[in-house]
């Protein structure tokens, strides 16, 4: 496919920002890049998004394959975003059930989630809202002082969707979603420095009418912008169990899962 889309060169316009950040877009700073991409993504026509809730799931793995997303990437020059996400797949989490293979979201098999209290790394499940960039941690520059560490059970909300969609075909979820079965839990330990540690010494605090605190990922989701959560500041405030994680089970993030440093937000529901 040509660089060139309307006399825009999209591999220039949307150019990877960071040295030793591959994969990672910024879309926040810019709106007229967001802008240019939208009128791009809105004059392509794509494949259709697939009634797959009124027909039997096909008995594959990949289950299911996000054809319209990885064209949303190809046509915007970032094809290469597509082909590591699957590339870290194959290296990280071969052998969960694939439900989507791309944005990646993949389920834990039942004899995988009884193995143990902590889930195995390579067992633990993915629901990620687009593709896995590959960043350098010599990009990183951090200086703090604490750790902390604590256990945590993730859930994806979507779990048991399977059940809807063989009993209620059409009912709600009419968009693309992973059907997921139970196996989208796991348990595992991190290792970080409070956030709230790191706003008082490297930042000074935060301003006293602060509510609420935003993270931006270094993700592209679909529709041109990168996947972005808030919580409170009461719930940073008031605790030490929003981290700044480096570590899961004892070893260095998996890509997969936010290498190299990841916000871990407990007791919030929304992809945290």
């Amino acid at each position: 496919m040509s660089s060139e889309i309307d006399g825009i060169d999209v591999k220039k316009v949307f150019a990877e920002e960071k040295a030793g950040w591959t994969g990672y877009v910024e879309w926040e700073k810019y709106p007229e890049k967001k802008a240019i991409a939208s009128r791009i993504l809105n004059k392509t026509k794509f494949t259709p998004i697939p009634e797959f809730q009124f027909v039997p799931l096909p008995d594959t793995n990949p289950v299911l394959i996000g054809h319209r997303w990885k064209e949303y990437h190809e046509v915007l020059g970032l094809k290469g975003i597509v082909d590591f996400s699957w590339e870290t797949v194959q290296k990280e989490k071969p052998d969960l059930i694939h439900l989507l293979d791309f944005p990646y979201n993949g389920e834990t098999r039942r004899n995988q989630l009884m193995e143990g209290k902590i889930t195995s790394n390579k067992y633990h499940f993915i629901r990620n809202h687009g593709g896995v960039p590959d960043i350098d941690e010599d990009a990183f520059e951090l200086e703090i002082g604490g750790q902390a560490e604590v256990t945590v059970t993730l859930q994806c909300s979507g779990t048991r969707r399977i059940e809807q969609i063989q009993q209620y075909p059409g009912d709600g979820d009419e968009l693309i979603n992973a059907p997921w079965g139970e196996g989208a839990i796991g348990t595992a330990v991190y290792r970080g420095v409070p956030l709230k540690k790191v706003l008082k010494v490297a930042c000074g605090g935060v301003l006293p009418e602060c509510k609420h605190l935003e993270f931006i990922g270094a993700d592209t989701k679909n529709n041109v912008f990168n996947y972005a959560v808030s919580v409170p500041w009461r719930k940073v405030r008031l605790n030490e169990e929003v981290l700044l994680a480096w570590e899961m089970n004892g070893e260095p993030l998996p890509k997969i899962h936010g290498y190299p440093l990841r916000v871990v937000v407990t007791g919030y529901i929304g992809a945290r």
